[in-house]
């Protein structure tokens, strides 16, 4: 019995090690300034692709495959410290893969990709740069991950609007996707009139804007406008609202205050939050309660609000996230307690920022205090795509229990089912760059029938 269970399992080994398709980067096509490196001058052993140094160096690799379907494709690459890399699939944009630190060339896997049959182009790209190609393996791709999302937001006292919204978002979500906008300035909404002249008057069924001016630090001369925007949007319009926030450093920020959310613009540890005898902790609880006062306004009109707290924390280069994912996760934690607790902000959503990095679960605070998980994805790469590898990726890190959105974009992606993203949210000015977004993607996006408009929102909720 032993004998055969042996048999059986190196039959597996072989059957898979034969599935298992190579190419070499040397066979690939270069561009910008990569280059073929070898390890000796006369073109025997290892050979390798370098010069990855700034966007638009890329290498593409024809691949052929006899059947569609997905493929787990994997690198074998080069880098002395963790390296962010792009990759497109028959010219779609996949998202941007994690790419750690290695002693040597080492095999990682990069995610789920989905092929024609015949032949298929794979580019690698540049973000961080400075790593080496040297080559790149198929493989045949296990099932996705079901989703099984909770039918309920995880504030138990969530207020009737908040159930309804997450109601609304939870039967969306897988096959259509909510267009979102992001607007800095509420007083000359320039980015949704650019929309509706692009888009024959079509707008986005969710509007987002921030509230680093309600920062404690920050003394504005006038009101900033953003409540009065989201209330206009949410009662009168009949959107929907999302609200992130640069927070403003609570002490110690540079000067001008504008630049304090930035790590290397101010002397506040995050750390010290954690001991209530400190003036962190103090200015930090001052700072809660000043946009508790702010969410409460929309809390009383009935309006519920997409929040998306300490965004970007994994990235380390806000403050939030200076210090690690244990003072994050208990910074996230004590925000959520007191805005539930102490404020009653029962008509939040509450979003967490995730990268689709291996280590992005250390930075989780956890199912029972987020109900959705954002990502924000910006193309270093001159390529527009569906993201679908980022898609898999997270989906695969939270087990299928969370609904996935695209919290701040530069380009409109790509609609498919392979990347159902509940919504997009373009960050600011990038719509009105046509070199990402111009007017003809603009109207073709917000015309498919699976992107829910501000006009279609209206429609779906007249339905329910």
């Amino acid at each position: 019995m032993k004998i055969s269970n042996l048999l059986l399992a190196l039959t597996c080994l072989v059957q898979i090690a034969s599935a298992v398709q190579t190419q070499e980067a040397e066979t690939g096509v270069l561009t910008g300034n990569t280059r073929l490196a070898r390890e000796n001058s006369a073109k025997t052993g290892r050979a390798w692709v370098t010069g990855f140094k700034k966007p638009g160096d890329a290498l593409t690799i024809t691949v052929n495959v006899p059947a569609e379907g997905d493929q787990l494709l994997s690198l074998t690459y080069r880098a002395d410290s963790g390296k962010f890399t792009p990759v497109a699939v028959n010219d779609s944009a996949q998202g941007t893969c994690w790419l750690a630190a290695t002693s040597g060339f080492e095999t990682r896997p990069y995610g789920r990709i989905h092929l024609r049959a015949g032949d298929n182009t794979i580019r690698i790209g540049t973000d961080w740069g400075y790593v080496d190609i040297d080559s790149i393996q198929l493989s045949p791709a296990p099932a996705p991950v079901p989703f099984h999302i909770s039918p309920k937001p995880v504030n138990p006292n969530a207020s009737p609007e908040a159930k309804q919204l997450y109601s609304t978002l939870r039967s969306s979500f897988g096959h259509q996707t909510l267009a979102g906008q992001h607007e800095s300035d509420v007083w000359h909404p320039s980015r949704l009139a650019h929309i509706a002249k692009a888009a024959q008057g079509a707008q986005p069924a969710i509007l987002g804007m921030d509230l680093l001016r309600y920062s404690g630090s920050y003394a504005p001369e006038k009101p900033d406008g953003v409540i009065e925007a989201a209330l206009d949007w949410s009662l009168n319009r009949h959107g929907i609202v999302t609200l992130s926030w640069h927070w403003f450093s609570p002490l110690g920020g540079a000067d001008p205050v504008w630049s304090s959310f930035s790590t290397d613009k101010t002397t506040f540890d995050p750390n010290l939050v954690l001991d209530k005898k400190t003036p962190e902790y103090a200015a930090f609880i001052r700072d809660l309660d000043l946009i508790a006062i702010q969410l409460q306004r929309l809390r009383d009109a009935h309006v519920p609000v997409l929040w998306r707290p300490l965004h970007e924390a994994q990235g380390g280069w806000f403050w939030w996230g200076s210090r690690g994912p244990e003072t994050t996760k208990k910074l996230y934690r004590i925000m959520f307690d007191r805005f539930t607790r102490v404020h009653k902000l029962n008509n939040l959503i509450w979003v967490w920022t995730s990268m689709d990095r291996p280590d992005s679960l250390d930075w989780y605070p956890g199912n029972d205090v987020v109900d959705v998980i954002a990502a924000d994805l910006y193309a270093k790469d001159p390529v527009r795509g569906d993201l679908a590898a980022a898609f898999d990726r997270l989906r695969e890190l939270y087990k299928g229990r969370k609904l996935l959105t695209l919290g701040e974009c530069d380009y409109l992606p790509v609609i498919d089912e392979r990347a159902p993203w509940l919504w997009f949210l373009v960050w600011d000015d990038c719509i009105t760059r046509p070199a990402l977004n111009p007017d003809n993607l603009i109207n073709e996006t917000y015309s498919d029938p699976r992107v829910i408009t501000l006009n279609r929102l209206s429609s779906l909720n007249q339905n329910k």
